[in-house]
């Protein structure tokens, strides 16, 4: 044999020893990444989150197989049991958040198989909300020192009373509308005053004429009453596990602070309290201390 053949298959039989190596574990990692998915079924609706949108995950481990956390960023999400070894978490971004992917990791664990994490990505996309342009005085949009520090206190009590994340959750589906009626201002709708940029609205505003009940959408504890300079009187209902809802220009507030109510209460009468052109009201949602579109909620959570 001379020494050019010898070099050739010399040459191939390191190639062929080289592809091996580097098929060998990505064939492993994949069978390893397999078995790991056949431990907890996901899913998610819908499946693809927006920006200002809200988002429910579903998760079904195995018989074998218990969920010890599930971690959304760098939030422990907190589930609520559906039966037959079922469970759901609630997940949302911001109207600003950045598009891109963001991790959902489950910690499990089970007698013959330990403990493992396993990761699920999920996508964030950009979402382009309506803008409206209005001219109005000077004075609606400016504001005194001493207003100025009352509308940045309301603010800061509206925040707070939607900050406080309890494990108990109070809800159940399907989640019900405050009111039925038409949709006058949508979420996320970009105003303009005079050229200047105000925030987005931070909920939808339904038709409703002064005096109309208004009942709470969901099982939940009053966790604000309060008279407010821009949204007049002012209504939050904790339904548990990060899960706020918001009611604005009450003419009438029926509920109290600290209370319980159930599903289809009457919380108040719609008005037009506050700085209000009508008689409306303003429904907000509220996922750990992020505004989200009420819409999307009933949408996944409705009936």
């Amino acid at each position: 044999m001379t020494m050019n053949k010898i070099n050739i298959r010399h040459c191939i039989m390191v190639s062929v020893l080289l592809l091996s190596i580097t098929i060998i574990p990505w064939l492993h990692a994949d069978a390893a990444q397999s078995t790991e998915n056949q431990r907890i079924e996901i899913s998610m609706t819908p499946p693809v989150l927006y920006q200002g949108e809200i988002c429910r995950i579903d998760l079904k481990p195995e018989q074998d197989s218990e969920i010890f956390w599930v971690k959304y960023g760098s939030r422990h999400l907190i589930l609520k049991p559906l039966g037959s070894h079922r469970y759901m978490a609630l997940v949302g971004a911001g109207i600003k958040e950045k598009p891109g992917r963001k991790k959902l990791e489950i910690k499990l664990s089970s007698n013959d198989h330990g403990s493992r994490v396993i990761t699920k990505l999920i996508t964030i996309k950009t979402k382009t909300y309506p803008e409206e342009h209005l001219k109005v005085a000077k004075k609606m949009v400016e504001f005194p020192p001493d207003i100025l520090k009352r509308v940045l206190d309301d603010q800061k009590a509206v925040r707070n009373a939607c900050s406080r994340i309890t494990k108990d959750i109070y809800w159940n589906r399907p989640f019900i509308w405050p009111v039925k009626s038409k949709i006058l201002s949508p979420f996320g709708l970009r105003r303009f005053f005079n050229g200047k940029p105000r925030s987005p609205h931070s909920g939808m505003d339904l038709r409703a004429r002064k005096g109309t009940p208004l009942k709470a959408p969901n099982n939940g504890r009053i966790s604000l009453v309060r008279d407010c300079y821009l949204s007049g009187n002012t209504v939050v209902i904790n339904h548990g596990g990060g899960l706020y809802t918001l009611y604005a220009h009450l003419s009438k507030v029926m509920v109290k602070q600290g209370q319980m109510v159930n599903k289809g209460d009457i919380i108040g009468l719609a008005g037009a309290t506050g700085r209000a052109t009508g008689p409306h009201l303003h429904w907000g949602v509220s996922l750990f201390g992020t505004r989200v579109d009420p819409a999307g909620l009933m949408a996944i959570l409705g009936p």
